[in-house]
């Protein structure tokens, strides 16, 4: 039981917003990084505001890469459908891996690792698709 236990523990660790940052090679803005470092949002609320915002941020930069695939890919409907599928099937991904996060991290810090999560992969998602096309 102090095994499983453990292993959760590291499991979720990893998308905690101190340690999920530039070292797994995520790409945050850096203005996370100064709302993250301000003094006032050393706390639950503080960091959750500076993650929506950073949320909005990498969403917005999946969505442009996502659109400019589509668009580099006009003339190739097959890649176009193998995209769509494959953007589908991340979402879907994104979700059920986040929700079992939030599971089993349990408590007050749950929103945290849950919202961490949903960063974690939107950044590593939108970096994906701004990499797919590149020569």
């Amino acid at each position: 039981m102090l095994l499983r236990t453990l292993l959760i523990a590291a499991a979720l660790l990893t998308f905690a917003p101190a340690a999920a940052r530039a070292e797994d090679g995520v790409a945050y803005s850096p203005a996370y990084e100064a709302c993250l470092a301000k003094p006032e949002n050393d706390n639950t609320l503080g960091i959750l505001k500076c993650g929506e915002a950073e949320l909005k941020v990498q969403d917005a930069r999946l969505n442009k890469a996502y659109k400019a695939d589509m668009a580099d890919l006009a003339d190739a409907a097959p890649a176009k459908a193998a995209l769509l599928k494959a953007q589908r099937a991340w979402i879907a991904y994104r979700d059920a891996d986040c929700a079992t996060v939030q599971i089993l991290s349990g408590g007050t810090i749950a929103p945290i690792y849950f919202q961490s999560c949903y960063l974690k992969h939107t950044a590593l998602r939108a970096q994906a698709l701004e990499d797919l096309l590149k020569p």
